[in-house]
């Protein structure tokens, strides 16, 4: 049986909005909205074939994660 601590929970609907409002925002900081740490981000990743604006974001302290996808004007983030 697995520990609990090792499966992540996801975030709410608010709380992924709001992530998703701080990565279309250039250089904000993107943290948790619920710890205020500074999330994991992981991406773009491949989603439906094909790579584009679809992010993994983990948050350590909250053990938390989701998969953001649509993010808007995420290209600054790429290179």
């Amino acid at each position: 049986m697995s520990d609990s601590r090792e499966t992540p929970v996801t975030f709410s609907r608010e709380e992924i909005r709001r992530i998703r409002e701080l990565m279309s925002t250039p250089r904000a900081q993107v943290v948790c909205p619920l710890c205020e740490a500074t999330l994991m981000l992981v991406g773009p990743i491949e989603a439906d074939g094909k790579v584009g604006t679809t992010f993994e974001v983990n948050c350590r302290p909250c053990h938390r994660s989701a998969i953001i996808t649509d993010v808007p004007g995420t290209d600054w983030m790429e290179g």
